[in-house]
């Protein structure tokens, strides 16, 4: 899985674009991230990093991010 599907998987399930991004940090968001090799998956509030992971493989990070994502909408 890549950041491409986790995009059309949300958008298809018209999660609120404003709970996550994709294209750097956004601030009260799910941000899903790639750092050099690893990519980030962490909740972005108030200018600090919360429940921050780090997987060294991109398809992990997509299925947690989309596990935390559904967990975290309304």
């Amino acid at each position: 899985m890549t950041v491409s599907d986790v995009r059309e998987i949300v958008q298809s399930a018209q999660v609120d674009p404003q709970l996550y991004s994709f294209d750097g940090e956004r601030h009260e968001a799910l941000c899903l991230l790639a750092f050099g090799q690893d990519w980030k998956v962490f909740v972005s509030e108030r200018g600090q990093r919360h429940e921050e992971r780090t997987f060294s493989n991109e398809d992990d990070a997509c299925v947690y991010f989309l596990k935390r994502i559904f967990q975290l909408q309304p």
